[in-house]
């Protein structure tokens, strides 16, 4: 997994990885993308210290599936959204561009 360093690894269904250079905006939505599983037990995150560039995840998991596993899901699922996103807001600027050259 790219970025994030697992802390705590002996046991692969309850794990704390660190992710390096990240804050409370990829915190808050792994946290969420995490419990909407229904494999995951727990998931939260803090960031220590704003002077420190870091952002620890703690996940627990059912049996069924690893916390990398649902790690790596979860941020498939982001990526998903935030590919959305773009595409609906670079729809709605051509849809507003080609509006406003019509009526002039």
């Amino acid at each position: 997994m790219a970025g994030a360093l697992p802390l705590d690894d002996t046991d692969a269904h309850n794990v704390t990885y660190q992710f390096k250079g990240e804050d409370h905006t990829l915190g808050n939505s792994l946290r969420y993308m995490l419990m909407k599983n229904p494999a995951v037990d727990f998931a939260g995150y803090t960031v220590p210290h704003p002077s420190e560039p870091y952002m620890n995840v703690r996940v627990q998991t059912h049996q069924s599936t690893t916390a990398d596993d649902a790690v790596d899901e979860s941020l498939d699922n982001i990526t998903a959204v935030c590919d959305i996103v773009l595409k609906t807001y670079k729809k709605a600027v051509k849809d507003f561009k080609k509006k406003e050259a019509s009526e002039n």
